[in-house]
């Protein structure tokens, strides 16, 4: 079998605590990928001469932006595609996800939101909606 993506748990930290979350991600959980890890799991990645994408998730990887933003600039740098895969916690209002946004665009290839009645009381909450119209 040929390895051809990862998914980086940049963090356990989440702004839900599901009973469905393979990672047990919870506002109460630590552990985050530093940027030194990142940098070593990149190289590793790119050494297998395989991996094509690179996917940030958790826990939510927007609670830990900067630490994302960097890690995204570094994967495109060295040629993988990207993902991010958020419950979109930060899209309260359009205009606001934009701004969250704006900084990944051309830099992220795929944004996978998770919304489902687990998280929200709609199917698709009003965060994913802001996020979906933003990207």
């Amino acid at each position: 079998m040929k390895l051809t993506g990862l998914h980086f748990l940049l963090s356990y930290q989440c702004t839900f605590e599901c009973d469905h979350c393979f990672v047990w991600g919870s506002p109460w959980q630590s552990g985050t990928m530093t940027l030194a890890l990142i940098d070593l799991a990149l190289e590793q990645a790119r050494e297998t001469g395989t991996i094509d994408w690179i996917y940030f998730e958790g826990g939510e990887p927007f609670l830990y932006y900067p630490v994302m933003l960097k890690g995204i600039a570094k994967a495109r740098a060295m040629g993988f595609h990207v993902g991010i895969v958020t419950n979109s916690y930060w899209a309260t209002a359009e205009e606001d996800a934009l701004e969250w946004l704006r900084p990944l665009a051309g830099q992220v290839e795929d944004l996978s939101i998770s919304s489902d009645l687990f998280h929200y009381e709609d199917r698709t909450s009003q965060q994913a909606r802001n996020a979906s119209l933003a990207a």
